[in-house]
């Protein structure tokens, strides 16, 4: 099975509800900070609260895809993947506390998926061209600006994956895996 067509198996599968509840918290911060940068660096002066609800709507769609192909590139399945548990007092806080924390020391400037299994970067890249081949992204001028912000929404998904696996490893988080 190639890349793809594994990426491909779990997108059907993997869902944003799916993910550990500090892991969606995370992805929610890290959202919430990025699309308002997105905004502010691309549409500065762009009145449409509808234009910025759908390119709002395609970061978010491109962040969990980016979540996804982690999953898929190490092929570890798609089954819901828990580390903190919420019956647990701190569990949570102590997750999301982590994954901040990996994100805050990931090496800024670092080259997306330049170090990752052969095929994640090329896919990456068509997915990106994919998602911006969408009619209402195609009228933008700034098209070009937003997919190179494309492209870190979905490394940023991408490396939210890798810290899970990492806090899996460690077996930090507080909770179980299952």
């Amino acid at each position: 099975m190639t890349l793809r067509e594994r990426f491909l198996e779990y997108r059907r599968h993997i869902r944003f509800s799916d993910m550990d509840l500090a892991s969606r918290a995370m992805a929610l911060m890290w959202l919430e900070v990025f699309r308002k940068r997105v905004f502010r660096n691309c549409f500065p002066h762009v009145a449409s609260p509808g234009l910025l609800r759908e390119v709002g709507e395609v970061i978010d769609s491109v962040y969990l895809e980016g979540y996804i192909l982690a999953r898929a590139a190490r092929g570890e399945g798609w089954e819901p993947l828990t580390f903190t548990d919420p019956s647990v007092p701190g569990s949570v806080e102590r997750g999301v506390e982590a994954l901040r924390s990996m994100y805050e020391e990931e090496a800024v400037g670092e080259e997306p998926f330049a170090d990752e299994p052969l095929g994640v970067d090329s896919l990456a890249e068509s997915l990106v061209r994919e998602v911006t081949s969408y009619p209402v992204l195609q009228r933008l001028e700034e098209l070009e600006l937003l997919k190179v912000h494309l492209l870190y929404a979905l490394w940023a998904g991408y490396k939210l994956a890798e810290f899970e696996r990492r806090m899996r490893l460690k077996g930090t988080g507080g909770g179980g895996w299952r």
